[in-house]
């Protein structure tokens, strides 16, 4: 059986989409907990009514602690064999748990990853697409899972072991505010003898729902919390991984630079936010120039950040629109 955890923060109005596609399953051998997370909107009424179709459902209602406490209370309820943390305003193909489920027996492996869908303002697009189904050794699935174009550290599209989670007694950091997952995904990994990964989409991320992934929203302390994420990866990984340590630092470096481009865009004006930003590439700037997840592309015009933040958002922000304008122009050609 599969313990299915839905971590709900005021996020109720999207819960009947999510039960839509959860009730929808061709694999019906699992258990739901809704955990409403202190909920304060009506969120908390909504799980209830949610959890009425469907029997066996059970609801938490706990004190607000942040995503990471929320699933960490579903693993402690979890009656299943595997366990899988979707989030309540996504959806998911009604063979998002067969597959999974088949993918881990078929293949023997401690972890099965699926590809998604990203909902972008209206705009539908396969996440890592050509990508083919692989079997990976523990080195392999760590490198993949640093890397920004791969199956990436989301919870929502990773079957867990529940006897790897209590063997190991793992649970999400409830320190960080950002890439959790990530974080989460890591530790599982570096216990894992053998990954299995098949893209096939099979989960719909939605950024369309107003929440923390929208672009370009302000920088908040939350968001910037994602720092000790890769911080906290690097030191973990340095002496067992030092590849995956540099990755995490190169992808700190990364971060960071979209944040400067951010700062900018959202007309930002705090010194310590900036020079905390600046320092960051100074700092871990070889790591991710040196990188081969990252390409020219993506590192063209980031040595300006020593000389003026302001004059690498510029560049940027122009190169931005030259590439949204000649996509258009060719749009359909």
């Amino acid at each position: 059986m599969i313990t299915v955890v839905l971590s709900v923060y005021n996020t109720g109005r999207f819960l009947p989409k999510a039960m839509n596609s959860l009730l929808a399953q061709t694999c019906q051998d699992f258990e739901l907990l809704i955990v409403d997370d202190g909920s304060n909107d009506g969120s908390e009424d909504i799980c209830e009514k949610q959890a009425a179709r469907r029997p066996g459902t059970r609801v938490f209602h706990k004190e607000n602690g942040g995503l990471s406490s929320a699933r960490n209370f579903g693993i402690d309820h979890a009656r299943g064999e595997y366990i899988i943390f979707p989030d309540p305003d996504d959806w998911v193909e009604p063979k998002y748990l067969e597959t999974l489920l088949d993918i881990q027996s078929r293949c023997g492996a401690d972890l099965a990853v699926c590809g998604h869908f990203d909902h972008i303002d209206g705009r539908i697009r396969v996440w890592n697409e050509g990508a083919s189904a692989q079997v990976l050794t523990q080195e392999q699935a760590l490198d993949l899972l640093m890397r920004p174009s791969s199956y990436c550290g989301y919870a929502w599209n990773k079957l867990y072991h529940m006897d790897v989670i209590r063997e190991k007694g793992l649970r999400f950091d409830t320190e960080l505010g950002m890439v959790q997952d990530l974080h989460f995904a890591v530790r599982y990994f570096m216990s894992c003898r053998k990954v299995a990964y098949d893209p096939v989409p099979l989960y719909h991320y939605n950024h369309d729902s107003g929440g923390v992934t929208a672009s370009y929203s302000p920088l908040t302390k939350r968001k910037l919390s994602c720092f000790l994420t890769y911080r906290k990866i690097a030191e973990l990984t340095e002496k067992s991984h030092p590849h995956i340590a540099d990755l995490a630092r190169a992808s700190l470096c990364h971060m960071s630079l979209q944040y400067i481009y951010i700062y900018y865009r959202t007309h930002m004006r705090d010194n310590k936010v900036l020079g905390e930003l600046r320092d960051n590439y100074i700092h871990y700037g070889p790591a991710y120039l040196s990188s081969d997840a990252y390409t020219r592309r993506d590192k063209l015009f980031s040595s300006w950040v020593k000389v003026s933040p302001r004059v690498y958002y510029l560049l940027t922000h122009a190169k931005k629109i030259y590439v949204n304008r000649f996509a258009k122009k060719h749009a359909g050609k």
